[in-house]
């Protein structure tokens, strides 16, 4: 213990004595993160902008992958969300648009998640839905790192197989040597995605497991069928409740959440008459539109009061706010907070070519859709409240009935 620590004594003396048991497939699925072993680079210049965060999800019966998500950005509530989401809904979209052509058939609630002791994973916003729709959440015991054995070792197994590639840091300091990672980086954050894709679902799924003594998605495959898998009620509202929020109260031109004006014709009758506040979800990745929790609990999503506004980032919005607020201003009105989130992105595209930070910024930005324009500034200012602006007829069929 004196030379290596009591972490190093408790893993060589300590005997493990606790096994965790699962009934069948979804019983208990465990969830962790961890800093991937590859420098990636950036889209255009190729230039290193840093290491990503990879967050696992594995049913712990059948050892199959229930779910992965990979970003730069740190361990948090959407990251945990985005897994979990991953998880339970069907693959085949997310598949397709990677053009992966590879079976992934896991999907469903699991009985329980279980997860260590980080802040994101005791947040209201995680518990409190997968509680809702009947997940249970387990905690690891503090200071007992066998309790996530399963997931453990497909961190290591996917860290083993990401050393073989060009920017890899290796597991230490002393493994990596010399070796110039960032000399060395080819692969961008979407490459690694549908690498580790490829890598899970083309071989991990189809090796012999040792512990099973057979690959995991012939075990699945084989358990699967006679246990049918739950699925979300409401797949909006298990979506959405994933989600960070904060509570706002209704005001009579739309919600405001981060110096920004929400509208939606849908929460009209809310407007400057609700007295309580209610809970906005946002999604930090794209801050173009939130989602309203009604009193009787439906979602309803509202978008920029100013639809010629451009998407971005909680990232963005955090950075722009700290400038403005270091040159004095104490009040930032919407128009002077989108002024200087474009002038940050013409300077980010100016040094992107030489700065690491910078290109790490453009990478934050939300994902430009293909053929779509990300800012309409010919637009101009539409306010959506207008009564006066023209509408189009519209018709409700609902069921035989129709107006």
């Amino acid at each position: 213990m004196r030379r290596e620590g009591a972490a190093a004594a408790r893993a060589v003396f300590t005997p493990v004595v606790e096994e965790y048991h699962s009934a069948g497939p979804l019983d208990v699925v465990q969830i962790d993160h961890t800093i991937v072993d590859l420098i990636v680079v950036d889209e255009v210049t190729r230039a290193p902008i840093g290491r990503p965060v990879l967050t696992l999800a594995i049913d712990i019966h059948t050892r199959v992958v229930t779910g992965f998500y990979l970003a730069l950005n740190h361990p948090s509530i959407l990251r945990a969300g985005v897994c979990v989401a991953q998880s339970v809904f069907e693959k085949g979209t997310w598949l397709a648009e990677r053009g992966i052509d590879l079976p992934w058939p896991v999907a469903g609630l699991p009985r329980a998640v279980h997860v260590d002791n980080a802040g994101e994973f005791h947040s209201s916003a995680f518990t409190r839905t997968l509680e809702d729709f009947g997940v249970e959440v387990i905690y690891r015991p503090i200071a007992r790192p066998h309790f996530d054995g399963h997931i453990e070792r497909l961190i290591g197994t996917a860290m083993g197989a990401v050393h073989v590639l060009r920017g890899t840091t290796f597991s230490s300091v002393k493994d990596r040597g010399s070796y110039p990672a960032e000399g060395r980086a080819t692969m961008t954050l979407r490459e690694l995605e549908r690498w580790l894709a490829l890598e899970i679902l083309g071989k991990y799924h189809h090796r012999v497991h040792s512990a099973l003594q057979r690959p995991p998605l012939a075990v699945w495959a084989e358990l699967s069928v006679a246990n049918t898998a739950r699925m979300p009620r409401d797949r909006t509202q298990f979506l959405t409740g994933l989600l960070p929020y904060e509570m706002r109260l209704p005001r009579r031109d739309g919600f405001h959440l981060f110096n920004i004006r929400y509208w939606s014709d849908a929460l009209v009758t809310l407007l400057g008459r609700h007295e309580q506040k209610l809970m906005v979800r946002y999604d930090p990745r794209d801050l173009s539109r939130v989602w309203v929790r009604r009193p009787d609990g439906r979602h309803v999503e509202a978008r920029y009061k100013n639809l010629g506004r451009e998407p971005i980032s909680l990232w963005e919005h955090s950075h722009a706010m700290e400038r403005l607020r270091s040159q004095g201003r104490k009040e930032v009105s919407e128009e002077i907070l989108f002024r200087a989130i474009r002038e940050q992105r013409r300077i980010e595209d100016e040094a992107l070519r030489s700065s690491k930070l910078a290109r790490r910024s453009a990478s934050q930005r939300p994902i430009k859709p293909e053929g779509v324009p990300v800012a309409a500034p010919e637009l101009g200012v539409i306010d959506t409240s207008d009564p006066n602006l023209p509408t189009l007829p519209l018709e409700i069929v609902d069921g035989r009935r129709r107006s």
